[in-house]
């Protein structure tokens, strides 16, 4: 009678057993369960009863406590035929799933994301954050993911869920209008703009989105510290009404495009690009700088014109040569400025009007000093005599 007794199964319930497991199997060990048996299913919990063999999903309970009759069975007593009713016992999987929050789920992007800043071009940033999750449609999420598994854990989809939300970043952050000197400002905006697109997946495999954010977006040091840089010189000169400012600015933009170069002397390609483009950032706000400068009230006092029959030499303008590509021509303060950042370097080829071939800087007199001064007798050797016939550039 023991034995018999312990075939029936009176009671069906879960003791959740932390914040880990998303759904667990009723363990029967081939017990049967009886007619008019329990069913407690509590708070943040949904029962879902399977047909023997896992063949489909039946009958779906909400929280309270139920009794297992045909009359709250109803899809299951049609796949088993049960027409006027059920003898006790019968077999059937029960699956409790978890509908209540699953909290502090972390994200990240596992490499940089390019994206595009207007007026300041291309750069790559690194996400991550938190976002919350839970159960919406406990049959959906059975069928779609769970399967027969009998015990199935959030790190069982978390790795899936990660990726899919860093492509989705990675592909919404490059069509968002970013500010890279407010970022901060604009986590909320980012995150809710991004919440979206992830809920429609998640949606599909039966889950929700409680809650998306982006903790933080961080960008390169050398991005970093020209933004600080910048930020700079807009407050402290722009402010003042200085026009230099503006060129101090544009001028930071093409320094870094031509280090780049430096640096990556076997290829133009992005490179080149960036440089051509800082080039041309510069000369335009040059010209604007021209033109507001003609604009100014005439009451301001005018340089004197020079004396007739007076000659005035015109400043020398160099070209730089930098594998094969030619860019400027730039004055002498623009190559100090250069030189100071490291972005021009005495062994870069240079040619102004007047020159038979393009010749070293640090060989070119004026620009000679704007390197520093040569190393001492013997504590380097004798610099390198120059070449004497340099290269053509193509």
């Amino acid at each position: 009678m023991g034995w018999l007794s312990g075939q029936f199964i009176d009671i069906i319930e879960w003791m959740d057993d932390g914040q880990e497991t998303m759904v667990y199997r009723f363990e029967r060990y081939n017990n049967e369960i009886k007619n008019g048996a329990k069913l407690v299913v509590r708070p943040g919990q949904s029962a879902v009863f399977v047909n023997e063999g896992g063949t489909s999903v039946a009958d779906v309970f909400e929280p309270g406590t139920h009794e297992l009759t045909t009359a709250n069975l109803p899809i299951l007593s049609t796949l088993m035929g049960w027409k006027h009713g059920f003898e006790s016992p019968f077999k059937a999987e029960v699956y409790f799933v978890k509908t209540s929050k699953f909290t502090d789920l972390k994200w990240g992007t596992r490499g940089p994301v390019t994206v595009e800043c207007e007026g300041y071009g291309m750069f790559d940033l690194r996400a991550n954050g938190t976002y919350v999750m839970q159960v919406g449609d406990p049959k959906k999420f059975l069928e779609e993911i769970v399967g027969t598994d009998g015990k199935f854990d959030v790190s069982d989809i978390s790795n899936d869920l990660r990726d899919e939300i860093v492509m989705n970043v990675a592909d919404r952050l490059g069509e968002l209008e970013l500010n890279p000197g407010k970022l901060t400002g604009q986590m909320k905006d980012i995150s809710e703009e991004l919440q979206a697109p992830i809920q429609e997946y998640l949606a599909t495999l039966g889950l929700e989105l409680t809650r998306f954010r982006v903790a933080s977006l961080t960008m390169p040091d050398d991005v970093r510290k020209e933004l600080m840089e910048m930020s700079r010189l807009s407050a402290t000169k722009l402010s003042q009404g200085n026009p230099q400012a503006m060129q101090n600015l544009t001028a930071l933009r093409a320094t870094r495009a031509m280090g780049d170069m430096a640096n990556n002397p076997g290829g133009t390609g992005a490179a080149g690009a960036g440089m051509e483009m800082a080039m041309g950032v510069m000369m335009a706000n040059q010209m604007g700088g021209a033109l507001a400068a003609g604009a100014q009230p005439q009451q301001q006092q005018q340089a004197a014109p020079p004396l007739p029959g007076a000659a005035t030499a015109a400043p020398t303008e160099y070209k730089v040569g930098i594998d094969n590509q030619q860019y400027g021509p730039y004055g002498v303060n623009q190559l100090k400025a250069m030189a100071d950042d490291g972005s021009f370097k005495p062994d870069m080829l240079v040619w102004a009007k007047g020159m038979a071939n393009w010749t070293k800087a640090g060989e070119v007199p004026e620009l000679a000093g704007l390197f520093g001064p040569p190393p001492l007798p013997g504590a380097g050797g004798a610099p390198p005599l120059p070449s004497q016939e340099p290269p053509p550039l193509v």
